[in-house]
């Protein structure tokens, strides 16, 4: 009895969250990348960011997969801080929606849902039938799933101590929202805890008193996935994870007040317990998002106040391109030349950050350069995918050329941000091997630092199309930079040779000096390009 009782619950819910995975996943491949491109536009207001969380994940049907996302795009810095607090108080309407439908009694109805999902995914040939097909299969295992987890859960009845247990969550709420919460946590799915409890209602294993404070701990322990993929992201995204879990843990505070007159609204919304375990998890939702989505600017200060610290922020992705313009080559164009040049004012930005963390020691600007180049890189792909596309458009012969100058121009770029990267790696080795350079070192090292802005500072302004005369400047001055390093590193061969300096600091020293090289020798062949293809 007890194996049957185990294999029914664990294997029902196995299949259950199995059948979530598949269909979240032939949402997620359906919609493309348009559900994340919306997220990143509908943000600019609460009210727009709830529906657009709400819409997320009723759509892909998990709200981990939004709350990740979430984080992702704050990571990234397309997101703000306080445009997520809508997101997330929409992401947790939108994750009521799995429970409404199990809820629903369609037992009989799994086996042709599984059979019509199997049949699309195999047999269509259209890959966006193909993954309806996929999703449908998901929707059909899922309810499977609860079948299981249904029966596996019925003869819990003659247990009188499981059944106490649950008569004392009734009595009880705190234990069990401790256990609601405990559970999801471990699971990482609210929505596989809210079928389970649906489950037991089917099954009258538990009262609704019961029902809702697992509901309410579930809530809680969803909010697991989010901290967990927080570890490692930036400040803000860090702050939006512990954002989800404050709402979470001030609504059921707040619900615990009047929660006899929540459970009887909750009991008249329905004759049917299951229904009225769901109405119960979406009235919760619906009602600590108008409670707090007027309030989230506190919530927010008092998250920065819990979590201290300055946020790196660093624009990201391009700002002038647009695949409608496409249409238009010449405007295309333009608009491409134009995010090459923001392009290499932010490499720009970086050398003077790289020449203040390596020689006065500022190291609260590594994590500037880090996040600089990853907006470099970002960049780089997105111009070369456009630029991919604008070259395959009739254009004139003019504009062929220059387009093919900037799209040479790009890779000169980046790989000018990789070697300003290689510098601050150096640097960072310096403070955790405590080299010391002598004062000569450091000397020559500023110099040719000097030289190298001001070399790449006028590869920006000649990107602009300011003073022609500035691509002979570049030219000479990446021959004077070619003789800088030879005369610097002979200085520092005598070094070793006299002990003046270590061989430890040596090593760096040629490594530094050979990488701001590479900057001139990148700036030479932006300035070719410059002569050639426009």
């Amino acid at each position: 009895m007890l194996k049957e009782i185990i294999f029914g619950i664990v294997g029902g819910l196995a299949l259950f969250l199995y059948g979530m995975f598949i269909l979240s996943d032939g949402l997620q491949k359906l919609a493309g990348d348009r559900l994340k491109k919306t997220m990143e536009l509908f943000t600019k207001s609460r009210m727009r960011g709830l529906a657009t969380g709400a819409v997320f994940t009723a759509l892909i049907q998990s709200s981990s997969v939004t709350t990740v996302t979430l984080l992702g795009l704050i990571n990234a810095g397309l997101v703000s801080l306080e445009q997520s607090v809508g997101i997330i108080l929409g992401a947790d309407i939108g994750t009521t929606i799995t429970a409404q439908l199990v809820a629903i009694k369609v037992g009989a109805l799994a086996l042709p849902i599984v059979a019509v999902g199997f049949l699309l995914k195999a047999v269509a040939r259209d890959q966006k039938v193909k993954y309806l097909g996929e999703a449908i299969l998901g929707f059909g295992i899922l309810f499977i799933g609860m079948n299981f987890m249904s029966s596996g859960v019925k003869p819990l009845k003659t247990s009188s101590y499981v059944m106490g247990l649950l008569v004392d969550f009734g009595k009880t709420p705190l234990l069990g929202i401790l256990a609601g919460a405990l559970f999801t946590a471990i699971i990482q799915s609210s929505s596989a805890t809210s079928g389970l409890v649906i489950a037991m209602g089917m099954q009258g294993l538990l009262s609704l008193e019961a029902a809702v404070a697992l509901m309410l701990g579930a809530n809680i322990g969803t909010c697991a996935t989010a901290l967990l993929a927080s570890i490692g992201a930036s400040l803000s995204a860090k702050r939006a994870a512990l954002i989800h879990l404050l709402f979470k843990v001030f609504g059921v505070m707040v619900i615990l007040i009047p929660l006899p007159y929540f459970i009887k609204l909750a009991a008249a919304t329905s004759s049917s317990l299951p229904r009225q375990i769901a109405n119960a998890h979406t009235l919760f939702n619906v009602g600590i998002t108008l409670l707090f989505l007027p309030f989230g600017f506190i919530v927010v200060k008092i998250v920065k106040m819990l979590i201290p610290g300055e946020v790196i922020a660093v624009e990201r992705g391009t700002k002038f391109i647009d695949k409608r313009l496409l249409s238009t080559p010449f405007v295309a164009l333009a608009s491409a030349e134009k995010d090459v040049v923001r392009m290499s004012e932010i490499v720009h930005s970086m050398i003077v950050d790289s020449k203040k963390i390596f020689l006065q020691n500022e190291k609260k600007l590594i994590k500037i350069v880090a996040a600089k180049e990853d907006s470099v890189d970002e960049i780089d792909k997105i111009l070369d995918s456009y630029m991919t596309i604008l070259s395959e458009k009739s254009m004139p012969v003019k504009d062929s050329e220059k387009l093919a100058g900037l799209m040479h121009a790009i890779t000169d770029i980046e790989r000018v941000g990789d070697h300003i990267n290689n510098i601050v790696e150096s640097a960072e080795r310096i403070a955790k091997e405590k080299i010391d350079f002598s004062k000569d070192a450091l000397q020559d090292l500023g110099r040719m630092f000097d030289a190298v802005e001001s070399i790449f500072g006028k590869t920006v302004r000649a990107l602009k199309g300011e003073d022609g005369g500035l691509i002979k400047q570049i030219f000479d001055d990446e021959g004077e930079l070619d003789r800088m390093e030879k005369e610097f590193e002979a200085g520092h061969m005598k070094r070793l040779e006299n002990n003046r300096c270590s061989p430890a600091a040596g090593v760096v020293f040629v490594d530094v000096l050979r990488n701001l090289e590479r900057i001139g020798d990148h700036s030479d062949n932006i300035a070719h390009m410059l002569l050639v293809g426009f």
